[in-house]
């Protein structure tokens, strides 16, 4: 069963500041409390209606209006995802395909999708029969099966070394870097124990300083210690590449060889997710470290992996494990079926990250450069990539990419 989207609570604090808000905003508010009213008491025939009383509201608004509020209304794919269910338990079940097949239309090529939670939703089940909703699927599945994009992916081959390829780390002795492990005590921080629980120690720290807002605007001086302090200056927080970037300056900080890390989907349509990757001397190895969702993956074993190791098991079908206490702002437990085999296997067609991790690594700072490194199958090195843009290096040697900090 899905939770109704109370469409307008996510701009109600951007008009709290307006002298007035529109006449169209409150009754959108107005259509969302009856929404929440009828889905409570399971009257679906009239929060229809309802549904549809909305769209036709905003649909009527001004295309300027419409296009820098269509987000915040949530008119998209998921608008009619729920719409198709509610017709189908109000029995409607012509209009319901209707909708469906509107929803698949708007959704391929544009929109993220989530199969397994469409297979298990039981407010379809009466749907599951008709060809017109088999035929809906059959292209659904080709869209969204991203598991089976990352198999079908061409293997990564050794092969030509870019002009200078070197990864850089910033020594822990930098200015910078001493004055943010004091500052914040990250001695402390990373505790006395050894060096897999100090990694984890510092994942959490960062997960909890500051939360995570994937809408919010990027600052203009990205340091670990600007975004803390703008954090709680606003209240409000920041998205996974400013968590990513600050996980990289404190392990950096503590003496540890990491990179932030942008993961990736075969088309870009709705988004990516950045996490941290921190090289462990005890495994040898780089490890996966994701201080959005406090998440590290692993082995059957309960060995920590490597964003390497996890898409290569992701390929391979071999099992993955996810640390129990893996979250979203303390608000929603990450599970391994929606986080591993859904979001990531999504994100982990590309890999890029800067070729020098460094305090600031990518502030505006005159005569700072600022150079990326794409790791892509060797398929797509020279072709056109919504995800990928043309003036990073691109590479598909694996092992480059991946190198030991220690290696010379």
């Amino acid at each position: 069963m899905k939770k109704i989207l109370l469409l307008s609570l996510a701009v109600m604090a951007f008009f709290s500041t307006a002298a007035q808000t529109p006449e169209w905003r409150k009754q959108l508010d107005r259509l969302d409390e009856e929404a929440d009213q009828f889905y409570e008491k399971k009257e679906w025939k009239k929060l229809v209606a309802n549904q549809e009383k909305y769209r036709k509201v905003f649909m009527s608004l001004p295309d300027s209006v419409q296009q820098e509020h269509f987000w915040d209304t949530d008119l998209s794919g998921n608008f009619y995802y729920n719409l198709a269910c509610w017709r189908t338990l109000a029995g409607d079940k012509k209009g319901a395909l209707k909708t469906f097949e509107y929803y698949t239309d708007r959704v391929i090529d544009s929109e993220e999708i989530n199969l397994t939670n469409i297979n298990r939703d039981s407010d379809l089940d009466a749907l599951r029969d008709e060809p017109r909703f088999k035929a809906c699927m059959e292209r659904l599945e080709k869209w969204g099966d991203y598991k089976q994009k990352l198999k079908d992916a061409k293997q990564y081959v050794q092969g030509y070394v870019p002009e200078g390829m070197k990864f850089k780390y910033a020594s822990p002795n930098d200015r910078d870097l001493v004055s943010l492990r004091e500052e914040f005590k990250l001695d402390s921080v990373a505790g006395a124990g050894d060096e897999i629980s100090k990694i984890k120690n510092l994942l959490h720290w960062v997960h909890e300083v500051v939360p995570h807002d994937g809408n919010s605007y990027n600052p203009e001086i990205k340091n670990t210690k600007a975004m803390i302090e703008l954090c709680r200056k606003e209240n409000r927080g920041v998205n996974c590449r400013m968590m990513a970037q600050m996980l990289t300056e404190v392990y950096l900080a503590m003496g540890f060889k990491a990179r932030f890390v942008t993961c990736l989907p075969k088309d870009y349509v709705s988004d990516c997710h950045v996490i941290t990757t921190v090289y462990s001397n005890t495994l040898n190895k780089w490890l996966w470290v994701d201080p959005t969702f406090d998440a590290y993956v692993m082995d059957e074993n309960g060995t920590m992996l490597s964003i390497a190791e996890v898409r290569e098991r992701l390929r391979e079908d071999k099992p993955l494990q996810l640390n129990d206490y893996a979250n979203w702002n303390h608000k929603s437990k990450q599970t391994k079926e929606y986080y591993i085999d859904h979001y990531m296997a999504k994100n982990l067609y590309y890999l890029v990250c800067m070729d020098e991790s460094r305090f600031n690594a990518e502030t505006s700072i005159k005569g700072q450069t600022y150079r990326y490194i794409a790791l892509m199958p060797y398929d797509k090195i020279n072709t056109e990539s919504s995800s990928i843009n043309w003036y990073y290096t691109r590479i598909c040697d694996e092992q480059l990419f991946w190198q030991s900090p220690y290696e010379e």
